[in-house]
Order: C-alpha cells, then sequence, then structure tokens
C-alpha cells in the first residue's frame, strides 16, 4: 500500500513539475514573441528621432514625421494587441504575472486595473507593486486633485507643481524627454495648442524625463520650448514619475482652473477640440 501511495505521489508531483514547465514556456514565448516585433517598432522609432533631431521642422519635414509617426503606432498597437490577446486568453494561468509585470508600462494601469479584477492569481505576492501602482492610477481619474511635488527647473530653482496649476487658468503638464522621439513627434502639436488658447487661459508646464541636464536644456532649444520645464534629470526614477505613476511618455494631465484633472493623454486634435470646450464655448 505504501509502496502505491508513493508512486501516486511521484506521479503528481511530476504532473505539476510540467504544468509548472509549461506555464513557463508559455510565458517566455509571449516575451519572445513581443520582443521580435518590438525590435522593429524601435527601429521606427529610431527613424523618427534621426529624421528631426535638431533639425527645424518644415512643412515637408513635419509631413515625413506625421508618416513616420503613423507607422511607428500602428507597429506599436499590433505588438500590443498581440500581448494583450495572450493576456486574455491565459486569465486562470500563475506565469501570467510575469507577463503583467514586465510590460506594466506597455500595458497601462487602466488596462491593468480591469485585468486584475478577473484575474485569478491577482494576490499574488509578485503583484504587490502592480496593486499599488493602480491604486496610484485611480488618483488620476477626471476631477481628482493634483498630487503636489517640487523640482528643479532650468536654473536649479525649486517649484512645486501647486505653483502652477490652480490659479485659475487651464494646465497642461506635459511629461516628455528630449530623447524620446514620439514625444518629439507630438511637440508640434502642443506648441500649437500653446499659441492658439495662451490668451485665453491656457498654460503647459514641461516635466522631463531626460537623464541630463545639457540634454534637457539642448532638447528645450532645439524644440523652441517657451513654456515652463521642471526636471530632476532622473530619467524614470523622476519623483514626478513616481508621484503620478509614469510609465510611457509622452504623457499628458490637463488640470481644470480649480486644479482638479480634466482628462489624461490628450494629443493631437483631441487636445485642440478639448480646449475649445473648454475656452472657446
Amino acid at each position: 500500500m505504501k509502496k502505491v501511495i508513493l508512486v501516486t505521489v511521484i506521479a503528481l508531483a511530476a504532473c505539476n513539475a510540467q504544468a509548472q514547465t509549461a506555464a513557463t514556456d508559455f510565458a517566455d514565448e509571449v516575451i519572445s514573441k513581443y520582443e521580435q516585433q518590438m525590435s522593429t517598432v524601435k527601429q521606427k522609432e529610431t527613424e523618427l528621432r534621426t529624421l528631426i533631431l535638431g533639425k527645424d521642422m518644415t512643412p515637408e519635414l513635419r509631413a515625413k514625421a506625421d508618416s513616420l509617426y503613423s507607422q511607428y503606432m500602428q507597429l506599436y498597437s499590433e505588438a500590443l494587441d498581440a500581448l494583450k490577446y495572450e493576456l486574455d486568453t491565459h486569465r486562470e494561468d500563475a506565469a501570467t504575472a510575469k507577463l503583467l509585470v514586465k510590460y506594466q508600462r506597455q500595458l497601462g494601469l487602466d488596462y491593468l486595473a480591469e485585468y486584475m479584477q478577473s484575474y485569478a492569481h491577482a494576490e499574488a505576492e509578485e503583484l504587490a507593486s502592480l496593486r499599488s501602482a493602480i491604486a496610484i492610477e485611480e488618483q488620476k481619474k477626471p476631477g481628482s486633485p493634483l498630487i503636489d511635488f517640487a523640482l528643479p527647473d532650468e536654473a536649479g530653482t525649486m517649484h512645486s507643481l501647486s505653483e502652477y496649476v490652480g490659479h485659475g487658468r487651464i494646465v497642461l503638464v506635459d511629461f516628455w524627454a528630449s530623447w524620446c522621439g514620439p514625444c518629439r513627434a507630438e511637440m508640434p502639436n502642443v506648441k500649437a495648442a500653446y499659441e492658439r488658447f495662451h490668451d485665453k487661459g491656457f498654460d503647459i508646464l514641461g516635466i522631463s524625463f531626460d537623464n541630463t541636464r545639457e540634454a534637457w536644456l539642448k532638447g528645450i532649444a532645439d524644440l523652441g520650448i517657451t513654456w515652463a520645464q521642471l526636471s530632476d534629470v532622473q530619467g524614470w526614477q523622476s519623483l514626478a514619475a513616481k508621484k503620478y505613476g509614469v510609465h510611457a511618455i509622452p504623457f499628458t494631465i490637463l488640470f481644470d482652473k480649480e486644479g482638479r484633472i480634466i482628462a489624461t493623454n490628450l494629443r493631437g486634435d483631441a487636445l485642440g477640440k478639448k480646449l475649445e470646450e473648454l475656452l472657446e464655448q
């Protein structure tokens, strides 16, 4: 009888080991496929950055940049959709947690918050930091008040977010970096909004995720940015990134006159339309 029990235990252990191996293989296979797709995306981003870095944005250059940016966004969306498909079809697998942690920045916390509600292993210890990040994301919902922090300006003088937000003007907080190709491609849209709506009650505050002061200041000069800028030049470790849970740029937060959040991540025409609604009607 003891021999039968021992054989059964060994068989169960073997089955569990095989299941764990299969789960690990699943996660590693998804990672491999996604990274292959993202290598193409990064190549397109490099093309875009090379095209516009340090150059005057002529109409011809702008048209080329827009075309490259559209290609970049399409490739990025295809890679992300493929990743989400794998996640959505493996909501019962423990190994999926590895993917959620690894690709938190790319997936975005709105998606992850929804995913965690039905994920079978949402309380896993390795997802503790993700659960904390989702809690921070809730503080970025429309109607939420600002989360204050202080960073230095170009001269090294410290300023708090509350100095710029909540004083009777609509304010866009723009998280960007000089090394970010999509940020540079989006900047003409941001500048156009500033030029059109500034006199009507609209301001912008730039928060750079650059890693060096030199790169940050050069980016400001190259892009012709005229609005206020702050940065602790700590890259993704910036205090602002931690306070607002920013994991991808460009990223924006639009605040109302009282300092409450109106919307996040408005770009291009969407930003202009929202400002029209707020300041011209």
